[in-house]
C-alpha cells in the first residue's frame, strides 16, 4: 500500500484482507483467485493476501463471482470478514 491514509478513512476489502492476514503472522496460502472475473483488478502486493483471505472462507466473491477488491467495506462486511477470521483462528 503505497498511499498513506487517515486514520478515518475508509477501507478496501484488500487492505482489510490484509490486515487479518498479517494479523494471522503472514501465512502463506495454496489459494488463487483464477475463478474471478476481476482477479486481474487485484492489487499486485495483495494477490497472496486474497488467495489466502478465499482459501479459509474469509472473503467470499460477490454476485457475479467477482472479489471487487477495491470497493470500501461497510460495518456489515467487516464485521462478516472478521467472524469469518475468529472462527478461522479457532481451528
Amino acid at each position: 500500500m503505497s498511499q498513506t491514509q487517515p486514520p478515518n478513512g475508509s477501507i478496501t476489502r484488500e487492505q482489510l484482507a490484509t490486515m487479518l492476514w498479517r494479523a494471522a503472522g503472514s501465512p502463506s496460502t495454496s489459494g488463487n483467485l483464477n475463478s474471478y472475473v476481476d482477479a486481474s483488478s487485484v492489487s499486485d502486493w495483495a494477490v497472496q493476501v486474497l488467495g489466502w483471505a478465499v482459501d479459509k472462507g474469509i472473503l467470499s466473491g460477490m454476485g457475479v463471482g467477482a472479489l471487487v477488491p477495491q470497493t470500501t467495506v461497510t460495518r456489515a462486511k467487516v464485521s462478516v470478514m472478521l467472524i469469518q477470521f475468529v472462527k478461522n483462528m479457532e481451528v
